[in-house]
């Protein structure tokens, strides 16, 4: 699997499981998945995965975080990030246009203002990692315990106990469209 901004089957693979082993730390729901491009430092290598290929994608002490937060501030974060640079998104299709947010929807359905999301995240984003401060507006945050490499290698390991490939594809969650003058 290979890095590519803003989306890979990397990063895609790596939410999907920020999200599903926040959500079981917790025990709450999860509708979004967001970290950082940064955190994951190397691409997975073809063929078997050896500890210090996790150790090497995930590197940072950096734990999972449960953000619960409102449309409108989440929002605020989508158009943070259409004028900068985006986050790893997971369980939120998203369009930008020049800079600005187009749409944004959770099982097709748009983001509603007043509505209170589950969000999988981690702790370097909650205040000010790479700009952004998900946990500023946040109406409830759960640190869980242990790190991003500790759930990435734990995962690794049960699919393969259970005789299942390490399966990624590209969930296409993020598009950016052109602008059509151009």
């Amino acid at each position: 699997m290979i890095r590519k901004s803003p989306e890979c089957s990397l990063y895609d693979w790596f939410v999907d499981e920020l999200m599903r082993a926040t959500a079981d730390s917790t025990g709450k729901k999860i509708d979004i998945g967001l970290t950082n491009r940064g955190g994951v430092r190397t691409e997975m290598p073809k063929g078997e995965i050896f500890y210090d290929d996790i150790m090497s994608m995930f590197p940072f002490k950096n734990n999972l975080c449960y953000v619960a937060m409102k449309g409108c501030d989440v929002k605020a974060l989508l158009d943070q990030m259409a004028a900068t640079k985006f986050l790893i998104i997971g369980g939120m299709k998203v369009v930008a246009r020049n800079g600005k947010i187009v749409s944004a929807t959770i099982d097709g359905k748009p983001l509603d203002d007043e509505r209170v999301y589950g969000i999988a995240t981690i702790n370097f984003l909650l205040d000010g990692g790479d700009g952004f401060s998900i946990g500023k507006n946040a109406v409830e945050v759960i640190h869980c315990k242990g790190w991003i490499y500790d759930t990435m290698i734990k995962y690794v390991k049960d699919l393969t106990a259970a005789g299942k490939p390490v399966e990624f594809e590209n969930k296409h969650w993020i598009t950016i469209e052109k602008d059509k003058g151009q």
